[in-house]
């Protein structure tokens, strides 16, 4: 019994032996966690795409709002809403009884008027054959002269009285400007129309659109307008289409503004929409648009993550070396060399959604620094740092790895 009790200890002691080992060595071998430590990436060559993105809406890029500079009843609306029309078709009558009367009476004063200056036309004829014989005297020549002049002048005033008028009674008469569709039908017969701006009711009656080329309209704040340019290539997405994505050429950039309350100064973008006709026929002005425009594009650029550059000033001794009156922001980014981080001052150029261009201050395989963000907003210049055994491109490969492993 002694024996086997001698046994049992030594066989639990190798157990807890081997244990033990077992637990040192899988402690050695885990790899330490070092996700508290300095993200980092390397400094390399590839793509950068510009794109800005902006919303807005559908339009036809021939549209007319359809008004009228003569008040009046709607006696008539010849068209339906929807419907396709010629140039020249009558699209609405407004009661012009009032015009037209006035029109009438125009006229019988003009030939009052006609008459009288035939008249002393006539008149002063003669006076001035008898002023040559020196049969009359020089003010009644003149008085004669005179009284022509103003009939003949008020005559000429009333003509054109008459083509006011006669204006005034074809514009209540509303015809189509060009072919279209009626895209906005706004009144009803029996409604009063005025002349006026477009939002005041009664003053704009309908809208007629040439649907054969379609447009997205969309705002661009300020700080992005600068980057478009006629001809740069878009693509536009139609929130009624969903999974459609419409091709598009940018035509027309605003040079002025349209203040908006909460996004500030924005400025019209039009961009011309391509693609297969059926479904751009189902395109209607009004609907909701996001349009994405290149702005710029290089194929192998140097590049760095977008998180790896800090915007810090300079100093003033910098600012007054350079004319200025007070310190510009300057693009820095923290680069690693020999376990310090080194500030560095670099010049960008376009920028994706990932990635910065570099244009100087860098070189090809350089460790730029990219987070945690907080601690490397507060990173001095020569300090010491540990990096993260993998750059945050092999992490990412890492976990696509894992995930495919999972999935398989």
């Amino acid at each position: 019994m002694a024996i086997l009790n001698t046994q049992k200890k030594k066989i639990w002691a190798i157990s807890g032996a081997v244990l033990i080992i077992l637990i040192l060595g899988y402690t050695v071998a885990k790899p330490k966690d070092d996700s508290q430590n300095y993200s980092w990436e390397l400094v390399d060559e590839g793509e950068v795409r510009e794109t800005i993105t902006a919303s807005g809406q559908v339009r036809a890029q021939r549209q007319s709002n359809i008004g009228t500079s003569t008040a009046g009843e709607i006696k008539e609306i010849h068209v339906k809403d929807g419907e396709f029309v010629q140039a020249g078709d009558l699209l609405m009558t407004i009661d012009n009884v009032r015009v037209s009367a006035q029109l009438e009476a125009i006229r019988k004063d003009a030939q009052r008027l006609k008459n009288q200056a035939e008249r002393t036309g006539e008149l002063f004829k003669k006076t001035e054959v008898l002023y040559r014989q020196g049969l009359v005297s020089e003010e009644e020549y003149r008085n004669q002269r005179n009284n022509a002049e103003a009939t003949s002048l008020s005559y000429q005033a009333a003509q054109k009285n008459i083509e006011s008028a006669q204006d005034s009674v074809n514009k209540a008469i509303l015809r189509a400007p060009f072919a279209g569709r009626i895209t906005g039908l706004k009144a009803e017969k029996g409604d009063t129309a005025i002349p006026g701006m477009s939002n005041i009711a009664g003053a704009l009656l309908m809208v007629i659109a040439d649907m054969s080329q379609m447009q997205a309209e969309i705002m661009v704040n300020e700080s992005e307008v600068v980057r478009i340019k006629v001809g740069q290539t878009a693509q536009v997405t139609i929130e009624s289409l969903p999974g459609v994505v419409f091709q598009g050429l940018v035509e027309e950039v605003a040079t002025g503004s349209e203040i908006n309350l909460t996004q500030g100064n924005l400025y019209k973008v039009k961009i011309d929409l391509q693609g297969d006709q059926e479904q751009l026929n189902q395109l209607r002005p009004g609907m909701s648009a996001r349009a994405t425009i290149l702005a710029a594009s290089i194929p192998n650029s140097m590049r760095i993550p977008l998180q790896a550059v800090q915007e810090r000033f300079g100093s003033v001794e910098e600012a007054q070396k350079a004319g200025l009156l007070v310190p510009t922001p300057k693009s820095v980014v923290m680069v690693h060399r020999d376990g310090r981080a080194y500030e560095t001052p670099i010049m960008t150029g376009i920028f994706s959604t990932k990635f910065f261009e570099v244009k100087s201050g860098l070189s090809k395989g350089d460790k730029v620094i990219t987070g945690p963000s907080k601690k490397l907003k507060e990173l001095k210049d020569r300090s010491k740092v540990t990096l993260r055994r993998k750059s945050d491109t092999q992490l990412m490969e890492s976990l696509k790895s894992n995930d495919k492993k999972e999935k398989d």
